[in-house]
Order: structure tokens, then C-alpha cells, then sequence
């Protein structure tokens, strides 16, 4: 029942919720002008009867229907009227009281040109006016003295200033919070803005995590596939090297992918980094590497030292993206893989660099070749390092030799 009430009160025909309050604050003001109407509150003028004095009221009180949607149009009805009332058949009391509240909401609800219009037109008639009351009836008021000049200009002040200096004080306090409101609108969209990039670049992040896991033991796998196939006679010994170097690299593939699917499951942003291998740990890519055929030579890794364990961990990625190529395209199968710290003159810096050169049989890049694979791996370093703040580089020598030369800072 209350339901359906509140609907009924809310049809256009009513104005709905927003302007429930000026139709009933129209009729209070027409109650009040009616009471007082009776009370003989207003100037009776000869000729004119008293019932007269109702269409001015009427007039003014109908246009607070407006003062919300047209307040404007509210105005314009509302001078009408206090001009009936002061002019032609009063004045009454309660038509100039109501016109204030128009002039206020005029100020509050109106347009800026219109408000600040109303406000120079007020300021100016009541300069005019006041004038004009002391060029019109100047011995009245100079009987008085200027007490009489000071109550005249009071009571204007009184009636038509002070609803406007109040609406622009509300008005100001309006649009300060609607200021806000715009910028906490801002500051979210923002918000969400930089969640939208941080989960992209997680994303991206992960990508790279993966593809460096799946890809080198991938590699080692499919490599020693193809070699047991090659075999031309069936020697059991070699299938079961073939066949232990595989399952080395599949378990350490599938360990390595459920330490990252953890660090996923647990929520934390870059607990990845911290359970990946250490550059010291590439001794055991090698050592897989080597099984898979490929001749590894690392020179300076235990050098290296303690470092950060972001540098760190893209030192290792590194490497074993360097390996897993040379697992695929390097011809004859060797990689050569220096690991040195060295100052930086320009930045006074201290630097990490991996250095990494393997034959190849084709003289074409890597990337821009479909037999040379997607260029995923060199994309993925070249992000790492950059993220890092470093250098990479990557190509052809004049030697015929793949080489990538890749620099981290280990103080960033």
C-alpha cells in the first residue's frame, strides 16, 4: 500500500519528489497570504475593492510551481504580479515577502547569465527606486532626516537583496560540491584506470614467466624426441637417455609452473620474482642443456655475487632464454655464456652484464624469420630489461654468430 502511494505521489502530473515541495510550499504561501488577506494586512486604495487584492497574491504564489524547473519563468509571472499588487490594487504585505523567495530561487536554481542578470537588474532598480522615492516625495523623507533615507534603503535591502545574497551563497556552496563530486568521479575513473594497466602489466609479466618456463624444457624435450626417432637402430641405452632427459625436463617444467600457480593462488604481486631460480642456479640449465646436446660454456656466474632478486631473477631468465634459442637454432649446438660486473662511467653506477654468442646456420634474424620462431623470447627479455631500467641488444655479428648482450643495474 505505501508502495503504491509513494508512486502516485511520484507522477508527473504531481512533479514527482523534486518538486513535491514547491507545490506544497505554494500552497502555504497562498494560506498565509489568505490569512492575512483577511487580517487587512495591505493598503486599501479608493475605487478598488478588496477582493482585488487576491489576483496579485495568486499570481505570485503560482509562480513557486516554477521556482525549481523554470525559476526563470517563475520570475517573470512573479513581477507580474508584484506590479498588479504595488501599482494597480495594494500594496499587500505578503506579495513582496513571496516575490523574495523568487528572487532567491532565481539565484540558487537559475542559469549563471540569468541569476547574475537578476542580480545587476535588483541592484540597479533599487538604486533607480530609492532615487526616485527622494525626487518624488522628498518632504516626506527629509522630514524624517536620513533615518527616513537609511529605512527606505533597509527595507529594500531587507525584502529583495538579502534572498539573492543568500542564494549565491548557496549557489557557490552547489557548485563547490558539485566540483568535488566531479573530481572523486575523476580520482575513480583514474583509480580504475591505473587497476586496468597494473593488470595488464601483470599479466604481461606472467606471460614472460611462463613462456621462459615452458620454453626451455619444452625445448630440451622436443629436441631428444627428434633425436630418438633420427635413430636409424634401436640402441636401448640411448632411448633411455633420450627417454630420462625428457622426464628430468618435464618435472622440472611442471615444479616450476606449480610454484607459479601458487604464488597466483596466494595473491601476491611479485612473490613470482622471489621463488624464481637465482643467476647461481644456472648451472643446472646447463647441466640440462648439455643433456639435450648442447654444448654450454659459462664463464664469471659465480663471480657475479649477491644481487638484487629482481636483477637476479632476470639474470637467470636471461640465461635460459639464451639457452633454450640455442637448444633451436644454433648450429653446430654451442653457447657461450659470460657473466661480469662492471662500473658505469656516465651514471657512477654498478651494472650486471650477460653476454651470450652461439653459431647459427642461417644468416637471418631470428625474429623476422617463421624458421627462426615468433621472436616471443627476445620480446620477453627486451621487456624485462627495460622494466629493469637496462640496455639489451641483440643480432647478427660479423662472425656469423648470434649474440645478446643484455645490461641490468643492479642498483636502480
Amino acid at each position: 500500500m505505501r508502495q503504491k502511494w509513494m508512486e502516485f505521489l511520484d507522477r508527473d502530473i504531481l512533479g514527482g519528489f523534486s518538486r513535491m515541495g514547491s507545490l506544497l510550499w505554494a500552497a502555504a504561501n497562498t494560506a498565509v497570504g489568505l490569512l492575512l488577506w483577511a487580517l487587512g494586512a495591505s493598503v486599501d486604495r479608493p475605487g478598488v475593492h478588496r477582493l482585488w487584492l487576491l489576483v496579485p497574491l495568486l499570481f505570485v504564489c503560482a509562480a513557486l510551481l516554477l521556482r525549481r524547473t523554470r525559476p526563470g519563468v517563475g520570475l517573470t509571472i512573479g513581477t507580474i504580479g508584484l506590479a498588479l499588487d504595488l501599482v494597480v490594487v495594494g500594496p499587500s504585505v505578503w506579495p513582496v515577502a513571496v516575490y523574495g523567495d523568487l528572487l532567491y530561487a532565481v539565484t540558487v536554481w537559475g542559469g549563471s547569465r540569468l541569476a547574475y542578470g537578476v542580480v545587476a537588474a535588483v541592484g540597479a532598480l533599487g538604486v533607480l527606486g530609492v532615487g526616485g522615492a527622494v525626487l518624488v516625495w522628498p518632504e516626506e523623507l527629509l522630514a524624517e532626516g536620513l533615518l527616513g533615507v537609511l529605512s527606505l534603503v533597509g527595507l529594500y535591502v531587507l525584502v529583495f537583496v538579502t534572498p539573492m545574497t543568500s542564494g549565491l551563497s548557496v549557489r557557490a556552496h552547489r557548485a563547490r560540491a558539485e566540483l568535488e563530486r566531479q573530481r572523486a568521479v575523476q580520482v575513480t575513473r583514474m583509480a580504475e584506470l591505473d587497476r586496468a594497466n597494473a593488470i595488464a602489466a601483470e599479466r604481461a609479466r606472467m606471460a614472460r614467466e611462463l613462456h621462459d618456463v615452458v620454453a626451455n624444457h619444452l625445448s630440451a624435450v622436443a629436441l631428444q624426441s627428434t633425436a630418438a626417432l633420427a635413430l636409424r637402430e634401436f640402441d636401448p641405452e640411448r632411448v633411455r637417455g633420450v627417454l630420462r632427459t625428457v622426464r628430468d625436463n618435464s618435472v622440472r617444467g611442471l615444479a616450476e609452473m606449480r610454484r607459479m600457480i601458487e604464488v597466483l593462488r596466494a595473491g601476491e604481486q611479485y612473490e613470482a620474482e622471489r621463488v624464481a631460480l637465482c643467476l647461481r642456479d644456472v648451472g643446472q640449465l646447463a647441466a640440462t642443456a648439455r643433456d639435450a646436446g648442447l654444448d654450454v660454456v659459462l664463464s664469471g656466474v659465480e663471480e657475479a655475487g649477491e644481487l638484487p632478486a629482481r636483477v637476479d631473477a632476470a639474470a637467470y631468465r636471461t640465461v635460459q632464454e639464451c639457452m633454450t634459442n640455442a637448444l633451436r637454432y644454433a648450429s653446430p649446438p654451442r653457447l657461450r655464456v659470460t657473466v661480469r660486473r662492471t662500473a658505469d662511467a656516465e651514471d657512477a653506477g654498478e651494472w650486471l652484464v650477460i653476454e651470450a654468442e652461439n653459431p647459427v646456420a642461417e644468416p637471418a634474424e631470428p625474429s623476422r624469420t617463421g624458421a627462426w620462431g615468433s621472436g616471443t623470447g627476445l620480446a620477453g627479455m627486451r621487456e624485462r630489461t627495460v622494466l629493469l631500467g637496462g640496455r639489451f641488444r641483440a643480432g647478427l655479428n660479423g662472425d656469423g654468430q648470434w649474440r645478446v648482450r643484455v645490461e641490468l643495474p643492479i642498483e636502480s
